[in-house]
Order: C-alpha cells, then structure tokens, then sequence
C-alpha cells in the first residue's frame, strides 16, 4: 500500500470521487466530512504522510484545523498540507501561504493537477528524509570515529597508571591492600575495561562503515569451521554468562564440519556480541541456545535466549547504531554498539542477519553466512 492521505471535505461527492481517484493510483486514503473529525482520527493515532483539506467546512474550518495539526501534534509538523477552496481568491492563497501551507489547489479539482501535487509534495518529503537520515548517518559516524580515537590514550594511562598504583602499595605495605583499597582499584580497572571495549567497538564501526573491512575480507579472507568460530566466541564471553548465571546449550547440527570463508577475528567478534547480548538480556538461571545448521548454500547459526524480548516499534530500532533498549529497566551495560556491528560484519561477509522476538517470551538472532566450496 501506497502513502497514506488524510481528505478533509465536507461535499461527500467531491470527497469520496477524489479517494477513489486516489486509491486508484495505489495511495491509502482515509477521509473526513470536516476539521474536527479529521483530529479525531489523527487522535485516535493515525498518522498521513500528507494532509489534503478544503477551507470553508462548519464546526472547524481548514485554517483551524491546520493550527491546531501543527499545535498540538508536534508528529505531524512535516507532513505537507495542502488546502483546496472553490474560490481561489487571493486573500485565501495569501492566508494559507502565512500559515505555512505547502501547497493550495482550486476547485473543481482536475485531476492531473492533484495527483501532480500529491505525488510532488511526497517526493519532496521522501528526499527530506532521506538527506536527514544521510546526515544522521554521518554524525553518528564521526562521533563513533571521535570516541575511538580520544578514548584510547587516555585509557592507556588509566589501566597502566591503576596497574602500577596496585603493585605499588602492595609493595609498601607488610599487609595486604585493605578491601576498600582493593574494591576502589578493582573499579577503576572495570571502568577502564568497560571504555577499552567502547573504543574497540567505535574503531571497528569507523572500519566497517568506511569499506576498509570488507576490503580486507576480500583478499584476505580463508576457509573457517564455524563450530570453531562458536567455540572461540564462547571462550570470550565466558566470564560474562558466569556472572549472569546464564547457562549456554549448544546443540548438536549433525555437521560439525560446516565451513565458511571469512576473517576468523572478525566472525569470532561478531558471533561472540550476540551471544553477550543475549546473556545480559536473559534472567538469571536461564539458558541460551546455539544451533548451528545449513542449506544447499548457506550456513545458520542461530541464538536464542529466554529474555525480555522487544516489541515490533525495539526490533525496528535494535540495528540502529547507539541505541540501548529499555535501559532504566535493565540497566544493561554497553553503548548498544553490539548488534550493530555484528550486523555490519555479517554483511560485509555476503551474509544475513535478522532477529525474532516476543515481548516476555525471548529473543533468536540467525546468522546465514554463504557455505564455502568444497575443498
């Protein structure tokens, strides 16, 4: 289904022959006999991608019923508008022109004329959106390049600085550290590690954004056994589900010999973030399960916990770069940079990654990664 359009008209014949005109180009269309059922529809949470309205309506007019769209419906404020009048006399033109409508339209309405500023009005949106997504795009990437270059030499100074610190008074002292001395360093020590892992994460991400990682899997890439893959992996975040008391089942495949072509650090990093987000988004007690499996050309590998899960509205955010679901729920540690580049390492390796999940029932993450050939 195409856009969606809101018609504000209270002529019934005008309004039902323009959604039908508009229907039949493939646009969603949703009509309204005056102002005030059309904010009840939008009240009710639907949302237009463009708005078309007549001016001289009873109850609430389409001078109205624009002020009060832009007042008190901050969503709606780039959804372009635009008025029609069977008039068409200046002082109208010149009204809605002062109030910010994007486009004015005289009745009787000819047909190429409105489906011409429809489609216009929605393209200019559409490329709106793009360049703002464009340009979100390229300041996330240079704040994740910004952190991974500041935040490396100053963690240098504080987990060498801390190292000495601990030896040193170790050294001074006939009796051993003090537990508060002892906890004190053991937190600047994690604290350290945790930023170390950030700039790790934000340099990696600068690579895989700028192409250099899939210019290195292309001509330096060999054949990997992905149970091998799993099992180092595993070794990484062994110390994370030991403090989370998470159990991690891996389940037989029935091909433990199951191969694909890839650089070994950069998959071992990539399975290695979905089983931690995994761990640190299950309960206590719970299990994590690993399947590895295959088709004709691809090898699977899938991740499946027995945590929160995520709504339709999470999934659709979970692969954007810094973002960290139901943060005061779970106060889950980390920048959210996880997920993202798994997903962008994958990729870089001609492979597919999606995820499937119920609020309250858990979540499965698959990997397919193309199988190598046959030596």
């Amino acid at each position: 289904m195409g856009a969606r359009i809101l018609f504000v008209e209270d002529n019934d014949d005008l309004r039902k022959s323009a959604t039908l005109m508009l229907e039949m180009e493939g646009f969603a269309v949703v009509g309204a006999e005056d102002g005030r059922a059309a904010l009840g529809l939008i009240e009710t949470g639907f949302h237009p991608d463009l708005i078309i309205s007549d001016i001289m309506m009873p109850r609430v007019d389409g001078y109205q019923f624009f002020e009060a769209v832009r007042r008190d419906h901050p969503h709606l404020r780039a959804v372009p508008f635009i008025f029609l009048t069977a008039r068409g006399a200046r002082r109208d033109i010149t009204a809605g022109k002062l109030l910010g409508v994007d486009d004015y339209l005289v009745k009787p309405l000819d047909s190429t004329e409105l489906l011409g500023a429809v489609k216009s009005k929605l393209r200019r949106v559409a490329e709106m959106r793009d360049l703002a997504d464009e340009t979100l795009g390229h300041a996330r990437q240079t704040l994740v390049e910004l952190l991974a270059h500041e935040l490396r030499t100053p963690l240098t100074y504080v987990t060498g600085g801390s190292a000495l610190l601990a030896e040193e008074l170790e050294r001074q002292q006939l009796t051993p550290l003090s537990e508060d001395i002892r906890a004190s360093l053991e937190l600047i020590q994690s604290g350290a590690q945790r930023l170390n892992r950030l700039a790790e994460q934000a340099a990696l991400y600068a690579q895989i954004a700028s192409g250099q990682v899939a210019s290195r899997i292309r001509t330096t890439s060999s054949r990997l056994n992905l149970a091998f893959l799993v099992h180092d992996a595993l070794s990484l975040v062994n110390g994370i589900t030991h403090e989370h008391a998470i159990a991690v089942q891996q389940a037989p495949s029935g091909d433990e010999a199951l191969c694909v072509i890839g650089l070994r650090a950069l998959l071992i990093n990539a399975i290695s973030e979905i089983i931690r987000n995994a761990v640190q988004h299950s309960p206590a007690g719970s299990t994590v399960t690993i399947l590895l499996g295959c088709t004709e050309t691809q090898a699977i590998l899938t991740v499946t916990d027995q945590g929160t899960g995520m709504d339709e509205g999470q999934q659709a955010m979970i692969w954007d770069l810094l973002i960290q679901l139901e943060r005061p729920a779970g106060e889950h540690q980390g920048a959210g940079l996880g997920l993202p580049l798994a997903k962008g390492i994958v990729e870089a390796h001609s492979g597919e990654i999606d995820l499937v999940s119920a609020p309250g029932v858990g979540t499965q993450v698959t990997i397919r990664l193309p199988l190598a050939p046959s030596e």
